[in-house]
């Protein structure tokens, strides 16, 4: 785990002095009345809303597929079983152990006959890859990825609502998944279409945009004999524009989870980390580099041959690359020529992921450098690698400094962050700067940008363990009363971080919802919390989903006959 830095607690009290500090040099907060920059209006280019939000936006995307691939979304992460028995959360242990046997005989049945998209995936044990029973076994199938329709999730007795804009979604034409087949030799990549725009989907002229998912895996922090859980990462998003050509964008999905607080304790062991997949890889700190200290120096060449990098990214990235770069390579094959830009994005862990594929194309020794790795596809050593922006969300540092402060300065062109003891960026820009907006559409040269909201304390630099990649951006400089307050975990969630910006830039183009958080009773208004977890409890998250789905436009998507035996499987399996 992190050291705190040996100054921290004082750090802590005074950081009102820091905030006086930080305002003599030049940053201010706003009054909180006074919000927005002055100044007209940023020219968009090709994006519909301003680039800064359209590309949070594409994070949440990537949230959104991630839910619609999941097989149980009334209670993917056994919550609800954790309050049938409370002594030690028994419910849930049974209902996770009777999952993992059954996947064992599931994916006897997968591998032993040529599979596809409706396979179940999740626990490697369901395609014959390397299976870890220590992982909570999230269940996902590939078949119902449907952009063009809202997703909800109840991950801990509250619905989590993913709404992409329409500006966005109703551009795509097709969608496809790239993926392991069950039963695979390793490396093979086999990519198949889902679905493609309904026909009461009014897109715009033109508007032909491709969009392939990708899986990759969660879990691993390169001990022996702990290997990954795979699920959908994000996607790649070959975005038409008016001239004709294309921009390429890549988003890497966040982590998702149940109970924060057991899926922390659960995850912290260095070398026996266990639950949720996806806050081992968050939890992989141990820096590795090719220098060989420690080890792994093969999967931190993959990123970058200077300075040393977060294991468990590196190790999740260094897996997911050849289904990222077989899914730009589809594109470039569909597409018949180069994009005019690639943007690189994500939030939270996805932010982090962000930050080794770019890395790894311009750094490592696989893939890069910038570009031209034997690794790379043909069809993609001529893509614009060297003009690449990198926009990140509620980011952790994902590196030390030898690695970050070149991939920042030299190849992204931009400012780095260095500021010593202090948990806050003096030279921060704030989300209505002027410069934003042309930076992010100049197809002529590079940037990276981390937003974030200046509380957040999973960005910030309280902690020993590396430094950030890119120019800051603090969404609360013109609406925050206290930008230099105590940490706060709520400050991490996209759609606090989306709710500023759009405070900020106060730009009627920009679509004002792309995520929700719903009270459960909003949808399930005759929940008892007493019963959580019963059968009768499970029929109404069950209705209230299917009722969420029927209601919708435009339909299609999983229908009610799936939905319905999902349901009854996990009825059937989980059982405490």
């Amino acid at each position: 785990m992190r050291r705190i830095k040996p100054l921290v607690v004082v750090a802590l009290v005074l950081f009102a002095a820091i905030g006086a500090s930080a305002a003599a040099s030049g940053w201010r907060p706003g009054s909180g009345t006074d919000c927005v920059a002055d100044g007209a209006p940023v020219a968009l280019g090709d994006f519909g809303y301003h680039p800064l939000v359209h590309q949070l936006d594409l994070s949440i995307l990537a949230y959104q597929l991630h839910g619609q691939s999941l097989a149980w979304p009334f209670d993917p992460y056994y919550e609800e079983r954790a309050d049938v028995d409370e002594a030690l959360a028994a419910g849930r242990d049974r209902s996770i152990a009777s999952v993992h046997e059954w996947a064992a005989v599931q994916g006897a049945s997968q591998v032993a006959r040529p599979g596809g998209l409706g396979d179940f995936r999740g626990p490697g044990a369901l395609t014959g890859a390397p299976n870890n029973v220590s992982h909570d076994p999230v269940i996902y199938r590939y078949d119902g990825l449907f952009p063009w329709q809202r997703t909800i999730v109840n991950a801990d007795g509250r619905w989590t609502e993913y709404a992409t804009p329409t500006a966005i979604t109703d551009r795509i034409a097709e969608v496809w998944v790239a993926y392991w087949p069950s039963g695979s030799e390793p490396g093979t990549v086999v990519i198949d279409q889902v679905s493609t725009r309904p026909a009461d989907v009014v897109a715009p002229a033109g508007a032909n945009d491709v969009l392939i998912a990708f899986e990759g895996g969660t879990g691993d922090k390169g001990e022996p004999g702990q290997p990954a859980s795979q699920s959908l990462m994000g996607f790649v998003l070959a975005r038409v524009n008016a001239d004709g050509g294309y921009d390429a964008h890549i988003s890497f999905r966040g982590s998702r989870s149940g109970l924060a607080e057991r899926a922390l304790f659960e995850a912290l062991s260095t070398r026996n980390a266990s639950g949720n997949p996806d806050w081992i890889t968050d939890l992989g700190t141990r820096l590795i580099g090719v220098d060989g200290e420690r080890g792994q120096a093969d999967t931190a060449a993959t990123v970058s041959t200077v300075g040393r990098v977060h294991r468990g990214f590196a190790t999740s990235i260094e897996a997911m690359l050849p289904t990222v770069m077989q899914s730009l390579d589809r594109v470039a094959t569909i597409q018949g020529t180069a994009p005019n830009n690639v943007y690189v994005t994500g939030h939270s862990l996805g932010g982090a992921l962000a930050q080794h594929f770019t890395s790894a194309v311009l750094m490592g020794n696989g893939y890069g450098p910038i570009g031209s790795g034997v690794l790379m596809p043909a069809g993609l050593t001529t893509w614009p690698w060297a003009q690449m922006k990198l926009v990140t969300f509620g980011a952790p540092r994902a590196g030390d400094e030898a690695w970050a402060r070149p991939l920042t300065e030299d190849l992204l062109q931009s400012e780095f962050y260095d500021d010593g003891i202090l948990p806050f960026d003096r030279k921060a820009l704030d989300a209505a700067a002027f410069e934003i907006a042309p930076r992010l559409t100049d197809a002529s040269q590079p940037v990276a940008y981390r937003v974030l909201i200046s509380t957040d304390p999973i960005t910030n630099d309280l902690f020993d363990g590396g430094k950030p990649v890119g120019k800051t951006v603090y969404v609360n400089l013109l609406c925050d009363n206290d930008p230099f307050g105590l940490p706060d975990v709520n400050a991490h969630e996209p759609v606090a971080i989306r709710d500023l910006i759009l405070l900020a830039t106060a730009d009627d183009r920009t679509p004002d919802v792309a995520w929700n958080y719903l009270d459960m009773d909003v949808l399930n208004p005759t929940r008892d919390d007493a019963a959580a977890g019963t059968d009768a409890e499970f029929d109404k998250l069950f209705d209230a989903v299917a009722s969420y789905y029927d209601a919708l436009e435009p339909s299609g998507g999983v229908g009610g006959d799936t939905r319905r035996e999902f349901y009854d499987l996990y009825r059937q399996i989980a059982e405490p």
